[in-house]
């Protein structure tokens, strides 16, 4: 990995570190700090993979589900590797599609995000007996609001790469 790569790797997991730590410090509904942090995190994810190569984005993609762990967002530590398998296949995707038309990245990368968490944190519930209230909240959490927010952040993502400030770093 070289300098470059890796100052910008280091910048943009910052940026999602920062952006999870935003829950702490903002009096924000949970709903709003969920959708808002979720783009953030899933931007700078995406823009790592796009902008420094995949091992980029993994890096980030592992790092965060630890930190909301440590924050204790992510209630249990098996929550960690269910949501780091979601983040790599929204990588891993983001960037197979890179070249696909805007709406197309979109849709792949957040019906997939969002499928692999809901059906990964259904099968874990099946065997890992979770409080009902807990099992009802992170399940709402992995459905619908994981469309939105990788959506947000593949748009976020394309828009910023092909901005003409982007270009000059390239």
């Amino acid at each position: 990995m070289d300098l470059r790569t890796l100052t910008g790797t280091a910048l943009l997991l910052a940026v999602a570190l920062l952006s999870q730590s935003l829950r702490l410090i903002l009096p924000v509904p949970p709903i709003a700090s969920m959708f808002l942090i979720g783009s953030l995190v899933g931007l700078a994810m995406l823009l790592a993979t796009l902008r420094y190569g995949v091992i980029s984005g993994l890096v980030i993609a592992w790092v965060t589900p630890v930190i909301a762990f440590m924050q204790s967002m992510l209630p249990f530590a098996p929550f960690i590797p269910l949501v780091g398998i979601g983040n790599t296949v929204f990588v891993l995707l983001g960037r197979l599609c890179q070249h696909q038309p805007v709406w197309l990245q979109t849709f792949v990368c957040s019906v997939t995000k969002g499928v692999v968490l809901y059906g990964s944190f259904s099968l874990l519930f099946i065997g890992f007996s979770v409080p009902y209230p807990i099992e009802k909240a992170i399940l709402m959490m992995m459905s619908w609001p994981q469309l939105i927010t990788s959506a947000i952040a593949v748009l976020g993502t394309r828009f910023l790469l092909n901005r003409k400030a982007f270009k000059v770093w390239q």
